[in-house]
């Protein structure tokens, strides 16, 4: 298994991995960082650079707490995205949240609806 670390996390800061064999990209903890645009910026230049030579991407995010400022950053990840469109991007993206989190439900309904991604909605059990 062959997984790239884009950026390695912490306890402000999500981390970012890529999984070549299952070509999974995943964004998973806390991003609460002061200045979101030092983390999503380079992931948005990342997804580019990917989807210029693929033209398929999973995408699975899996946050238990987001800031307001990370809120807008990853919000326009997720419209960047959007812009690489069916029938020749595969695009996939999955919001997972816990049982009990209705509030990071609803950011994911959101995004889903104000950002124009096709994105799954989905609890984690």
């Amino acid at each position: 298994m062959s997984i790239e670390i884009i950026q390695p996390g912490s306890n402000n800061i999500p981390r970012i991995t890529y999984d070549q064999d299952e070509d999974v990209l995943s964004i998973t903890g806390r991003s609460i960082a002061e200045r979101p645009e030092i983390i999503y910026a380079p992931l948005e230049e990342w997804i580019r650079a990917h989807l210029n030579r693929f033209t398929a991407l999973r995408l699975v995010i899996f946050l238990e707490y987001i800031n307001s400022g990370s809120s807008k950053a990853l919000r326009d990840v997720l419209r960047m995205i959007s812009g690489y469109r069916a029938p020749r991007y595969r695009i996939r993206i999955t919001w997972l949240y816990e049982e009990d989190d209705e509030a990071m439900h609803e950011l994911g309904e959101h995004y889903r609806d104000a950002a124009g991604v096709n994105m799954d909605v989905q609890m984690v059990l």
